[in-house]
């Protein structure tokens, strides 16, 4: 889930535009590179590293699993946590494992050919609290199907955080929204009016920031999501779950550098032009690129819910998702004279259980 988005963007900005092959030169200088995606927080559970070779051919979908690795993290009092291969090329901590404020942890890797990796020591910072998250009415620019652009109003989430010490802290979110709704239609006699849930997370987002430049450690109006009155997501109930990450300045840095050149040519799906060093070495090598960041991260989350009636009817106008589920009308004159039926709308319009990926069974936390 939320591991899935930190490698797309780690294989959509290091290695690939994820729609064509492009020339990077030093890079990767024509050859498959070790690429390393790891995550250790201070969350009991199991935490996944994978690794994969990168494509000469720079095609992301052809990258090569690293299996039969030996895999540990080595914590600063001498203790090994072994990690287990669950499929090829991703490796889980015991289940129960958790990393501890304060303390220092390297990866170690040891390929099946006897190449061993490793990663700089990481120490965990702690991470602040979030204060609270809030919604404003906003727009955004929208581009048509007929290729105008439109003011698309909708709620743009912001949170507040920080310790409010004189201190420094580096900070990465992430997020995922639940929403439920009904269809919009119902047929002459129909009794069965599902209730629907949904669940969804950004693709390739990156959310950081940090209090360096600032006298004490507080972040205010982060922007974190923009949710659309034309969609279903705010028909009845919404949800926004954020979770918050510390960072190590240096990981941080490798986050700022991804986004700035990614923000550079302005787009996502632009190759960096330059080279972006993670923390990750060869240990008999130390001029081998190895791509990719072993990250060491204390989390805290926090959840808000909006219902409909929170949402404001203007600016903007009300909610008004499902814009395909119109009614059709049946005889419209042509200028022919003749009658002309409108298509039906989709079947999804009288059952929202026919959208993909949604659940009839309400969330724990709903």
């Amino acid at each position: 889930m939320k591991r899935e988005g930190l490698y797309a963007i780690l294989f959509c900005l290091l290695l690939t535009t994820c729609i064509d092959p492009f020339d990077i030169g030093d890079v990767v200088e024509g050859n498959s590179r070790l690429v390393v995606d790891g995550l250790l927080t201070d969350e009991p559970k199991a935490h996944e590293v994978r690794i994969s070779y990168s494509s000469p051919s720079l095609n992301t979908f052809d990258a090569e699993p690293v299996t039969n690795a030996e895999v540990f993290i080595e914590v600063e009092n001498g203790n090994q946590v072994q990690l287990s291969e669950e499929r090829e090329g991703v490796y889980l901590t015991p289940p129960n494992f958790a990393g501890t404020v304060g303390a220092t942890y390297t990866l170690r890797i040891r390929t099946a050919e006897n190449i061993s990796y490793r990663s700089l020591p990481e120490t965990m910072p702690a991470v602040a609290e979030i204060d609270s998250i809030y919604f404003e009415p906003d727009s955004r620019a929208s581009l048509t199907s007929i290729g105008t652009v439109i003011d698309e109003w909708g709620l743009r989430f912001y949170l507040n955080t920080g310790t409010g010490l004189p201190e420094s802290n580096f900070y990465r979110w992430e997020w995922e929204e639940t929403y439920e709704f009904i269809a919009p239609l119902q047929r002459e006699m129909q009794l069965d009016i599902p209730v629907c849930y949904q669940t969804s997370r950004p693709f390739r987002a990156l959310l950081i920031s940090s209090s360096q430049d600032f006298t004490q450690d507080r972040i205010e109006r982060q922007p974190i999501n923009f949710v659309s009155k034309a969609t279903y997501k705010l028909q009845r109930r919404y949800s926004l779950l954020v979770t918050q990450y510390s960072l190590t300045e240096r990981a941080f840095n490798f986050w700022s550098d991804i986004e700035e050149q990614r923000n550079t040519d302005g787009s996502l799906f632009d190759p960096p032009p330059s080279r972006i060093i993670g923390n990750m070495v060869q240990e008999d090598d130390l001029d081998e690129t190895v791509l990719g960041y072993f990250q060491v991260s204390a989390v805290t989350q926090k959840r808000v819910f909006i219902d409909r009636t929170e949402v404001p009817i203007e600016p903007g106008g009300p909610v008004r998702g499902f814009s395909s589920c119109v009614e059709p009308i049946e005889e419209l004159p042509t200028t022919g004279g003749e009658a002309a039926e409108d298509a039906p709308p989709p079947e999804f319009c009288y059952d929202c259980r026919l959208i993909p990926g949604i659940t009839t069974e309400p969330p724990s936390f709903w």
